[in-house]
């Protein structure tokens, strides 16, 4: 288990390989707050402050103040983060390599709302997971008139630092489709699947109508796909509209009754919920509805499926996968009562999940006697890249230490030089003697 006196070097030559401006002072306070997210692997005061790095002992009230100052200093907002974790994501997330997406990248948006706060990020698609690029902090309830312009600045903020030569996809649940979206979308030039409302008007040849109204003409299984647009007359955006149901295919660990009387409770939970907004919940909810600019329903589809990974970061960022082995997201933003601090601390979560889950890739991707460990891990062997990571880097038997400490600093290598990792590993090292 590396300690974090052992990690925090490591932390502070990512921070340079980066290239985060600042002195050398300013440096070492941000590489002691990551290296605390790593090792009390919490975004809570109490838990940075007990794991704060420090060259004398110090009281934990001026630790706690020492924790708290960052939230004030310019370290951690978007504005200065996204162009340095766009330049991290070029080089450690490779475009896809196979099939009909060969060549793009995935661009995930969506929304996280804690408590008086929500939180939009844009974040690229990993292994199932997602690395923040840019975030906008807004009020909730949302403040009229400020959601279009706030989506529409996180993708031209980060499309100001991304090449043009790589193709971006962007999807996105039902809650942002706009004329303004999309809009921006074609001046920046980026594909998009984003899921449609019920209530949403679209036009398909040259007839006029309601995404309701598409679903009665849908076939009951399967996709159906129209060429169409989003919007009406002269605003029509020419887009593909997907329609359908899908075939449902439960994974294995979800097949047995327990697991579909769960997942039944749940579904009418989220109905009886839902169904004060909308009368024809039962009717519509089932339907998936995608406004894409793919050439066939296959694609769309598949690529849809890549927005799921922003889900799953941020339960990553709450509460983990049971829980209990989150970050605790929710609960810190939900005290702070100034927009600056929720940004910051937005921020710190951007550059530990960066590191954690770079290292997690690197289990999945690494030597079999280091697989062969992590399959250790679980029974079920569905751990997430940001799982491995956590595991990793808490691992007590000792055999990772020296791995994890050259895995590391070959990632700040690949940062300053601009060199995506490669796929073969060197040797195993010399297996520690278990702790």
């Amino acid at each position: 288990m590396l300690t974090p006196t052992e990690v925090y070097p490591l932390v502070l030559t990512w921070l340079q390989a980066l290239g985060l401006p600042g002195d050398a002072n300013a440096l070492r306070a941000l590489a002691r707050l990551v290296d605390a997210v790593l090792a009390g692997q919490s975004l809570r005061p109490s838990a940075l402050m007990r794991a704060l790095l420090s060259p004398t002992v110090v009281p934990a009230r001026q630790a706690y103040k020492r924790v708290a100052r960052a939230w004030a200093r310019p370290w951690l907002t978007s504005a200065l983060l996204t162009p340095l974790l766009v330049r991290a994501a070029l080089v450690l997330v490779p475009p896809e390599r196979e099939g009909p997406h060969r060549g793009l990248t995935y661009l995930a948006l969506d929304s996280v709302r804690c408590g008086p706060w929500e939180v939009f990020v844009l974040g690229v698609v990993w292994h199932g997971r997602v690395l923040p690029l840019a975030w906008r902090v807004l009020a909730y309830p949302w403040p009229k008139g400020q959601v279009g312009p706030a989506v529409s600045a996180l993708l031209e903020q980060v499309a100001a630092c991304w090449p043009g030569e790589r193709p971006v996809h962007l999807v996105a649940d039902r809650g942002f489709p706009g004329q303004r979206l999309f809009r921006t979308l074609i001046r920046l030039r980026w594909g998009w699947t984003v899921r449609l409302r019920a209530n949403t008007g679209v036009q398909v040849g040259e007839e006029q109508l309601l995404v309701r109204t598409l679903l009665g003409r849908a076939r009951w299984a399967g996709w159906t796909c129209w060429q169409g647009s989003y919007g009406r007359g002269k605003h029509a955006i020419p887009a593909r509209l997907v329609v359908g149901r899908g075939l449902v295919v439960l994974p294995q660990h979800r097949r047995t009754v327990a697991s579909q009387h769960r997942q039944a409770q749940r579904q009418a939970v989220r109905r009886r919920i839902r169904r004060y907004r909308y009368a024809s919940v039962d009717q519509t909810d089932p339907w998936v509805v995608l406004c894409t600019s793919h050439p066939t329903w296959r694609t769309a589809v598949a690529g849809y499926r890549r927005r799921w990974a922003i889900e799953g970061s941020f339960r990553d960022a709450q509460s983990g996968w049971d829980g209990r082995h989150g970050w605790d997201l929710e609960p810190v933003l939900t005290q702070r009562r100034r927009p600056d601090q929720v940004e910051r601390i937005v921020g710190l979560w951007a550059l530990g999940s960066l590191l954690q889950t770079y290292v997690g890739s690197q289990v999945l991707h690494g030597p079999a006697w280091v697989r062969a460990l992590a399959a250790g891990w679980t029974t079920t062997g569905r751990l997430s890249i940001w799982a491995h990571g956590r595991f990793a880097l808490a691992d007590r038997s000792g055999r990772l230490h020296d791995w994890l400490l050259a895995v590391l600093q070959e990632g700040a290598v690949h940062l300053a030089t601009g060199t995506p990792p490669a796929t073969a590993h060197p040797p195993p090292p010399v297996l520690r003697p278990a702790a």
